[in-house]
């Protein structure tokens, strides 16, 4: 048994980067001996499997979970493929994962016709013949759609795409998988997602994947509730169900450096296309995607937009998107999806974690556990309670009490965040006053400030972040 196989079987799972599906007898030693050799000097984990794995008429469960665990799926045609039935069961087992999953299957036809394929003709007529003798008609029925589908597909054909070179086919392939890989890797999420799956599910009912209408959807809240976090979530979720998509993180950030939104249109082309597309200015780049995505099913995750000029660049409206396709943005401003026509019905709000949920997240950062140490659970539990339930606060609090180690400096490190916290978790929660435009708000939180104060000396109930950024604000 090769290294693959032996991966697969000891995991109990399947988590490879390409499947090859392939007839020994032809192409084992040469192309697909190649094609195997050069992925994995190219860092990509393909699993290549033998027909001698099995015994047996049953389609071995070690294949099974490799295929369903393949992000491609690679069927290399020869003549002596539709003679082995293990490759038929194989083809078989890829186009329901194909169908069902939305896995990438990239053909190649190997001195074949894909025609052939299609059609059940040529090298492929007589064992279809033969397997109608030995097999139930719905088995072979299923072989024979399955072929008919995939050998539809985009892939490769030898003596046409590289005239023959064997070597330069290799090449192509592997540019070609190590380009799609890189585009389907998911996104990091956040280190402990407590909380998230509710809040993911809500957002997927709005999504509503199934329908072919184009859908924008908003995810609105303040700074530090989480609205990076479902979308990155919701992103990895359904990404595979859409060949073209990109998620534009801080476009706030990127939309004022030189050439910002142009660079953010481009790089919007390029996730969905794969290639550099020239922007030169605003405009050309709003036409650009206009034409170029308008037949296309995309999703694209437009993050922290702060300004409705950004969305109008990047998704200036529904007639842009083939259908099918989803446009999220995120912002701390209900106004800018307004503007952009997203429906109210189609915006979700993100809600503070509960106490359990809370103290559950703070404990995983302070503590690297799910509770709280016997002696800190009543800090603890003071702790939760002025967070307010944020997860950056509880995140930011716990990291930084992570690194006190005794009990008399926890509660001193405590009173202390308190008053004034240090000046790295300063930094973290005073975002959201900092990326205040309007005067009024910034004049109404410093009206608040006094209020707080006088509540605070008198040892009155406060949510802790609040006090600190309000703490900071009246600094400033």
């Amino acid at each position: 048994m090769n290294e693959a196989s032996s991966s697969a079987s000891s995991s109990g799972t399947s988590n490879f980067d390409v499947f090859l599906s392939f007839t020994g007898a032809d192409t084992r030693k040469n192309f697909t001996g190649f094609l195997h050799k050069a992925l994995k000097n190219n860092g990509i984990n393909s699993f290549i499997d033998s027909e001698n794995l099995w015994i047996g008429e049953a389609i071995g469960p070690t294949l099974l979970r490799a295929i369903e665990g393949s992000k491609i799926l690679i069927p290399i045609f020869s003549k002596g493929y539709a003679s082995s039935k293990w490759c038929l069961q194989e083809r078989s087992h890829i186009f329901d994962c194909h169908k069902s999953k939305g896995q990438m299957v990239l053909p190649i036809f190997f001195v074949v016709e894909p025609s052939h394929i299609r059609n059940q003709t040529g090298s492929f007529e007589d064992p279809f013949c033969e397997h109608e003798k030995n097999f139930e008609p719905h088995i072979v029925k299923s072989w024979r759609e399955a072929l008919r589908i995939i050998g539809n597909l985009k892939g490769w054909v030898l003596k046409d795409d590289t005239n023959g070179d064997q070597a330069e086919l290799v090449e192509l392939v592997v540019k070609r998988v190590s380009r799609e890989l890189v585009s389907s890797t998911k996104l990091a999420e956040c280190k402990y997602p407590i909380g998230i799956d509710s809040q993911v599910n809500h957002l997927l009912s709005l999504l509503n994947i199934g329908s072919n209408e184009v859908q924008f959807v908003g995810i609105c809240g303040f700074g530090g509730i989480g609205k990076t976090t479902i979308a990155k979530a919701v992103y990895n979720r359904i990404l595979l169900k859409f060949n073209r998509h990109s998620f534009l993180s801080d476009v706030r950030e990127h939309a004022l450096q030189w050439m910002g939104l142009a660079s953010l249109q481009k790089q919007l082309l390029k996730d969905i296309f794969k290639t550099d597309i020239d922007v030169s200015d605003i405009h050309k780049g709003k036409k650009l995607i206009e034409q170029r995505l308008c037949r296309e099913k995309v999703f694209v995750v437009l993050d922290d937009v702060d300004g409705p000029e950004q969305v109008d660049a990047l998704a200036g409206a529904i007639g842009w998107f083939g259908q099918g396709s989803r446009i999220i943005i995120t912002t701390r401003d209900e106004h800018i999806l307004n503007v952009s026509k997203v429906d109210k019905g189609k915006i979700y709000w993100p809600q503070e974690l509960n106490h359990r949920q809370s103290l559950q997240l703070f404990c995983l950062h302070a503590f690297s556990t799910d509770q709280p140490h016997e002696d800190y659970a009543q800090l603890s539990h003071d702790v939760v309670y002025y967070s307010g339930g944020l997860p950056l606060t509880l995140e930011v609090l716990g990291s930084y009490l992570s690194d006190i180690s005794s009990k008399e400096e926890w509660e001193s490190a405590l009173q202390k965040l308190k008053e004034i916290p240090p000046a790295k978790v300063q930094r973290r929660l005073k975002i959201s006053y900092d990326n205040l435009e309007d005067d009024y708000q910034k004049g109404y939180i410093s009206r608040c400030c006094m209020l707080f104060h006088w509540m605070a000396e008198r040892n009155c109930n406060l949510h802790m972040g609040s006090l600190w950024l309000l703490s900071e604000i009246s600094n400033k």
